[in-house]
């Protein structure tokens, strides 16, 4: 311990001696360890800790799947969940979860809850204890029993005050009375941030075996591994298949797989990034430290003369090295400190669980590892070096060109390895971003500018019947469509990435029926001017009309999708679907749209006329304006209550920013690695100049001489750059098949993009051998400058 004081009262000597260098040092290392700890604290918070809720790893999101639904996560149909539940022993509970909203009346200011629709066993599968009063009780979502809800916490203090007494009372959500039988604690908000739970989650008697239209989330027995209920519940899906004669099978994903899934690869591939940033911030140091070895030889050379020996050199070398990594740390975690709140406003809170970013506990304990395994790498080739010192020629005057020359070999591999782990970030983020630019100029099916949405919802206690709601739907149609600027309203049960999907099984008449091929659909419930707001093209056939109500003949519409994967040998027009009891002619045919992710396929999809179909109490709205969208809030919400007092509508949002929210997750792995790459060939630059303007002290002599026998400055610039032209290639060549295998593991995360485009190969080369050379360039140019009588004085 005594020496190891001596040592590191001694590395602070040198450090003061030294500023100049230990500031480019602690510099670099800070940016390095900062951007490591700002990324640990992402992959700790969104992928490693466990989800908020007691054995987390028992928790499993159940999806149906339909290859003909062109889905392997479909949504579930109460009629196979009922038979799941019943039939499955893997599973200690099981429930569904649909989401909706409802409007709070009977309160001083009315206001708009989303609200989910479960059954009763739905927090005997998440296991959190109530704040206040109880959960539901099994049973208690049978038909005819009163309906109960559960408040959240925020909903409990923003919309009843933190009323002490709230169990027990009775609220009015849509006009329909629901029994508080308790409050959350704050923490829980699944799924997303709801503001209540609500009974009954379904009722088979108002529903079919053709209906999908829920989630389904369930707990498995203790010690049942997820691989074992996937097996039971396929066997029960096959028998379901034979039974009742339908396509759905059944898919288990580990909850905490499908909340994170989408953004595991996105953090591990910015976790690697900064991974490379902070090699090549330790290269970068290697080499600061290998140069300033240089002046130290003489000094090592007489310590082993007396008695050092080569444990105590290497322990005296690696306290500087790590007394630099620990300085180098504390100021990255303060660079952390001050923009990780960056990262999580840049992730728009796309990112899942991001919004409960913290550098905790296991973060610091991360930091600490990494500036002793960082000062342990960096320091241990200068440590190593200084152990092959020829002492009896480093105590002579004349002896430093030979101790440089071995020197310089190992500082141009550290810039090579600079060059070729910044060459592959770029190459990664060239990738990412010409995937943005791709998908941002992917034709969504339809035009998103100026195009106002939002979100209406009737009381069923008022609008008890599918006549009603339309009619409704009709009138604020109509009043929106006279307010100035407004050129057409459009209505839809499911808006495009609004997130919202329903689908159903349907029988083609005169038609055989084909055992292995149930056909279902996306279903769609519209007006008539939706297809013209929206500008969807009318491909084939006729649109949806005035005329088109209950007294007329049922009609319906197809895209283009259903027309090839149902009718692929003929035109679908003037044939008979019958769907949710109700038999339809096709009379058009529309082009695809995106629903739900612009790098998708689109899915199949039945659209009918409101006035003939069985509404929802529920709507999304679509306003096409001749100006901007922010022009049109007040007045269309004015407007909706001049037709509809009392009932608010919510979401009112621009078809655009609801695209750019779904973009977010791209726009934000493409800026954070942009920032690295920029970041990795800033510090590439400062080694690759580092390396020249020493080849340039240590060559004077070399240069003065030469130009003494007539060397021209070009001679002399063409020298220097061609030294570092040579590090440069062999970096880039390097980079170059580094990147090649590298970016086969961004296939998934790219859409439109070769993963070896090219075109992005290409110009990641030459943008950084101009980096290179013009690193270069100022020592070269100083290099020209020197006066031979000086240099050949040199030693």
């Amino acid at each position: 311990m005594t020496t190891l004081l001596q040592d590191l009262r001694y590395a602070l000597r040198l450090l003061r001696k030294s500023p100049g260098f230990a500031i480019a040092a602690v510099l670099t290392l800070a940016l390095g360890m900062g951007a490591n700890t700002v990324m640990f604290s992402v992959l700790n918070t969104v992928l490693l800790q466990p989800l908020p809720y007691p054995q987390p790893d028992r928790l499993v999101q159940i999806w149906e799947t339909d290859t003909h639904l062109d889905s392997a996560h479909s949504v579930v149909g109460p009629y196979n969940f009922v038979d799941w539940r019943s039939q499955s022993k893997s599973f200690e509970a099981m429930s569904t979860y649909d989401f909706s909203s409802a409007v709070l009346t009977g309160q001083k200011v009315p206001a708009r809850l989303g609200i989910v629709f479960v059954t009763a066993a739905f927090f005997d599968v998440m296991k959190v204890a109530p704040f206040k009063g109880r959960t539901f009780l099994p049973g208690e979502d049978d038909p005819g029993k009163p309906h109960a809800a559960v408040l959240s916490y925020r909903a409990w203090q923003n919309n009843f005050g933190s009323d002490p007494d709230i169990v027990g009372r009775s609220i009015l959500l849509n006009d329909v009375a629901y029994s508080v039988v308790g409050v959350m604690p704050g923490g829980f908000a699944f799924p997303n941030e709801s503001s209540a739970w609500c009974l009954p989650g379904f009722d088979l008697k108002q529903t079919t075996r053709a209906s999908h239209s829920m989630f389904a989330v369930g707990r498995l027995k203790p010690g049942m591994k997820l691989e074992q209920a996937q097996a039971e519940m396929n066997t029960i899906a096959e028998n379901l298949k034979h039974t009742y004669n339908q396509n759905s099978g059944v898919l288990l994903v580990s909850l905490q797989d499908e909340i994170v899934g989408r953004a595991k690869r996105s953090v591990l591939v910015l976790w690697a990034a900064v991974v490379a940033v902070l090699m090549i911030a330790c290269a970068n140091v290697a080499g600061l430290l290998l140069a300033r070895s240089v002046s130290r030889h003489k000094e090592v050379a007489i310590r082993s003369a007396l008695g050092g020996s080569r444990a105590r050199l290497i322990q005296q070398f690696l306290v500087e090295s790590v007394l630099l990594a620990v300085i180098g740390g504390i100021a990255g975690m303060i660079l952390a400190y001050s923009t990780g709140h960056l990262v999580v406003l840049a992730s728009n809170g796309t990112v899942p669980r991001l919004r409960d970013f913290k550098i905790d506990g296991w973060v610091m304990a991360f930091s600490v590892l990494a500036c002793l395994l960082t000062g342990i790498a960096f320091g241990l080739a200068p440590a190593l070096k200084a152990l092959h010192i020829d002492v009896n020629h480093s105590l002579k005057e004349s002896g430093a060109a030979g101790q440089v020359a071995g020197r310089m070999g190992l500082r141009s591999f550290f810039a090579v390895v600079e060059i070729a782990l910044a060459m592959v970030l770029l190459i990664a983020g060239g990738l990412l971003t010409k995937t943005l630019w791709q998908l941002q100029h992917t034709d969504p099916g339809f035009m998103p500018d100026n195009l106002l949405t939002f979100r209406f919802a009737l009381p069923q206690s008022k609008f008890s019947t599918s006549i009603q709601r339309a009619e409704m739907y009709e009138r604020v149609g109509d009043r929106l469509a006279t307010l100035p600027g407004v050129e057409s309203v459009g209505s839809v049960n499911d808006l495009p990435f609004a997130g919202s999907r329903s689908g159903s099984s349907f029988e083609i008449e005169n038609r055989p029926p084909d055992p292995k091929l149930i056909p279902q659909t996306d279903y769609r419930t519209v007006n008539p001017g939706y297809f013209f707001t929206m500008r969807m093209r009318l491909l084939h056939g006729r649109g949806f009309t005035r005329d088109d109500n209950a007294q007329s003949t049922y009609v319906a519409v197809v895209n283009q999708t259903f027309t090839k994967k149902f009718f692929s040998n003929e035109d679908p027009i003037g044939h008979r679907v019958k769907i949710h009891n109700r038999t339809y002619e096709v009379v058009g045919v529309v082009n695809d749209i995106k629903l739900q992710d612009l790098s998708a396929s689109a899915f199949s999809e039945f659209y009918v006329c409101n006035l003939q179909a069985e509404l929802q109490p529920w709507k999304f709205f679509v306003v096409r304006s001749r100006m901007d969208t922010k022009e049109l809030v007040k007045s269309v919400r004015s407007a909706v209550q001049e037709v509809a007092p009392g009932e608010p509508i919510f979401r009112l949002t621009a078809m655009t920013d609801y695209l750019d929210y779904w973009l977010s997750p791209e726009k934000f792995s493409s800026l954070l690695l942009a920032i690295f790459a920029g970041l990795a060939v800033v510090l590439a630059a400062i080694g690759i100049y580092g390396v020249i303007a020493y080849n340039v002290v240590q060559r004077t002599r070399e240069i003065g001489i030469r130009m003494a026998l007539g060397a021209e400055k070009i001679d002399v610039l063409r020298l220097i750059l061609r030294h570092a032209a040579k590090i440069g290639a062999m970096g880039m060549i390097i980079g170059t098949i580094a990147a090649y295998l590298a970016t086969r593991m961004l296939s998934s995360m790219l859409y439109g993009v070769n993963p070896h485009d090219p075109l992005i190969f290409a110009c990641v080369i030459v943008s950084l051998l101009g980096v290179v050379l013009l690193a270069s360039y100022i020592p070269a140019r100083k290099a020209t400058r020197v006066d031979p009588l000086i240099a050949l004085r040199y030693e």
